[in-house]
């Protein structure tokens, strides 16, 4: 069973923590399992106590505010022993074509699986992103559930933020009257979103660490992913994870421990990571810094993309809703393609990036639609090589790990040699 499986996973990373401490890693890694350790144990107790999940995707800070337990869906699905198992689940009980992204047809092929807690409702919103609302969909469907979707309108202006603010507090009236104890507290909603505003402010300044030259953050915490205090029962730890880790980073860039040493290339990665350690292993060993994993939500996570909590943006003090939305507008693959290039050029240029590589997952529409797109505009505007790699997120075989890294390590001994 999944949920158990993330249960003993995280229970045995903590005690060989314990027995074998590495000074070479990340000390507040310990605290992060602990984090994460504390919320499968939530979700255990919450199934067994037949307590109401939510899957509210884009608006998750609302989840506990709201009365949810709650519920990952895509995130759930990435971290499968098998993604293959549940991916054909998927495949074969319902019929999507094998094309699919691999991200979306796991997750919902683990949630079909009876493996984890089935939600009372699915919230799903319109975005580029069209696999992902295709699933979440598709759950809501075959489990049975409530489904509401979020619409948005084709800008990031004030009117959007009212649109958008508008149809969530349809949800939870209509949440309020569907499912039994759910009831939303503007308060804890309040409160959660200025812990997460606190966590912004703490990665935020772990930007200006990446504009090092020799970066001194490893090609393998470049690709580590945050976590925000709103998904979790006891939001203060979570914050205090992301000031150790602020803190843990800044020392270990004074004392050079995460710089790969000579720095022969600084390259930006896109869209989803490499599959494999060879491809960390293989980054280091040829003097190739990593500063920048552009995703959805990196722009803003990293404060290159932000405005402060609480400020008159829009020409109005935005009420808790609309602060909400705000945050939904700063998901790069939520808008249209300057939303996603424009980021990634600023970035470029504050990183002084060498050379970039764009991860093409299969059946991802984002990326795929882009590719051109990104590739002219970094060679037009900065002079900046693109290798396009194409592959699965979450599997491959061995043979595409070694071509992968063959077409990798023949694109990088090319960038260094131009650079010279």
């Amino acid at each position: 069973m999944f949920i158990d499986e993330q249960v003993k996973n995280l229970q045995r990373r903590l005690k060989n923590i314990e027995d074998n401490p590495r000074p070479d890693l990340m000390q507040s890694n310990k605290l992060l399992y602990e984090i994460e350790l504390e919320g499968y144990l939530a979700v255990q107790e919450g199934w067994k106590a037949g307590k109401p999940f939510g899957i509210l995707g884009g608006i998750e800070p609302l989840t506990h505010p709201m009365g949810f337990e709650m519920q990952g869906y895509v995130e759930w699905g990435d971290r499968v022993r098998d993604p293959m198992r549940y991916y054909n689940l998927a495949i074969s009980k319902i019929g999507f074509p094998e094309h699919s992204c691999d991200r979306a047809m796991t997750a919902l092929g683990l949630l079909l699986s009876g493996e984890v807690p089935l939600p009372k409702i699915i919230v799903s919103r319109r975005v580029p992103c069209d696999p992902e609302r295709w699933s979440a969909m598709a759950a809501a469907k075959y489990a049975g559930v409530l489904f509401f979707d979020l619409c948005r309108l084709g800008s990031t202006g004030g009117e959007n933020v009212r649109c958008l603010a508008e149809q969530i507090a349809e949800f939870i009236e209509f949440a309020e009257k569907s499912i039994p104890g759910i009831k939303y507290n503007e308060e804890k909603l309040i409160q959660l979103l200025e812990m997460d505003h606190k966590a912004h402010g703490y990665m935020k300044d772990t930007y200006e660490l990446r504009k090092k030259v020799p970066c001194p953050i490893s090609p393998r915490d470049s690709f580590r992913v945050m976590r925000l205090p709103h998904r979790y029962h006891n939001p203060a730890k979570v914050l205090e994870y992301c000031r150790m880790y602020h803190d843990e980073m800044f020392e270990r860039a004074e004392k050079g421990m995460g710089s790969i040493g000579e720095e022969k290339l600084r390259v930006a990665w896109l869209a989803t990571g490499p599959y494999g350690r060879s491809t960390f292993d293989l980054l280091v060993k040829k003097g190739v810094s990593l500063p920048w994993f552009h995703y959805g939500v990196a722009a803003y996570n990293f404060g290159v993309l932000q405005n402060d909590y609480g400020d008159n943006t829009y020409g109005w003090k935005l009420s808790p809703l609309e602060e909400l939305v705000r945050l939904f507008n700063y998901n790069t693959w939520s808008g249209q393609s300057d939303v996603w290039v424009d980021t990634l050029i600023k970035v470029c240029r504050d990183l002084k990036i060498d050379a970039v590589v764009d991860f093409l997952q299969v059946g991802c529409i984002v990326t795929k639609n882009l590719k051109r797109i990104t590739a002219q505009r970094l060679k037009d505007e900065l002079g900046i090589p693109t290798l396009d790699i194409e592959g699965r997120e979450l599997f491959g075989t061995e043979a595409a790990e070694l071509e992968m890294n063959k077409k990798l390590e023949e694109f990088i001994d090319l960038c260094i040699a131009n650079k010279k």
